[in-house]
């Protein structure tokens, strides 16, 4: 019997202390929000120009590379997922090509807000420092656009995947990387097909665009 009550004191004992160790990074917690304020760099997209998208005449448009930032709030569903809304924004410009192979001039400034809603899972417990991700979601892109061209709103989407480094209970490094593509106009492309022959169909032409950042990730 003494030594009965012995283990289960010994028992006991071993839970609490390795409470806090569980605790530490997640264990039994789960903090359902994250908020997640960056700094980024966003890459350039180009695509042919239709005559109505815009007042400036030519044959290719080009979205110019730009520093971003903006910010990821999450809301976890468990300790591996969450829900995720972005905000991203980035002050840039558009170029435009006036003939092929002619050198790009710029037309205007613009003001790009991408905003998508979407998720991340995590590969690894939230016991591991480091945690991979894979990311995606769906939105809109909204630009302010100047000299005369009209303010845009447009689908966009997003793809990609980063890393979470534990810095401290409530803290955590982030860093992402992802394929951000907007919808930019329509155009026609010839397809051929070795049973039906040759035909005319419309296409969505897209921005296509990289966005790389890194923030710190607040939990609470």
């Amino acid at each position: 019997m003494r030594v009965g009550m012995i283990c289960l004191l010994g028992a006991l004992i071993g839970l609490g202390a390795s409470a806090p160790a569980r605790a530490q990074y997640g264990g039994s917690r789960l903090e359902k929000w994250e908020f997640t304020p960056f700094v980024g760099y966003e890459t350039s997209g180009s695509y042919p120009l239709s005559p109505t998208s815009t007042t400036v005449m030519a044959n290719d448009v080009r979205i110019n590379r730009a520093a971003s930032f903006g910010t990821f709030i999450g809301y976890s569903l468990t300790s591996n997922s969450q829900f995720e809304f972005l905000w991203d924004r980035n002050l840039t410009s558009y170029s435009v090509q006036q003939t092929p192979r002619a050198p790009y001039m710029k037309a205007y400034d613009s003001s790009v807000d991408q905003y998508q809603f979407g998720g991340l899972y995590m590969f690894f417990g939230d016991e591991h420092k480091w945690r991979p991700y894979f990311a995606g979601g769906l939105g809109f892109t909204h630009e302010f656009n100047s000299n005369g061209n009209p303010t845009r709103l447009d689908f966009s989407y997003g793809i990609g995947g980063g890393v979470k480094y534990t810095l401290a209970r409530h803290v955590s490094f982030r860093g992402d990387a992802r394929y951000m593509p907007t919808y930019a106009n329509s155009g026609l492309a010839t397809y051929c097909d070795p049973f039906y022959g040759c035909y005319t169909a419309k296409v969505s032409q897209y921005q296509h665009r990289g966005n790389f950042l890194a923030g710190l990730a607040f939990h609470f």
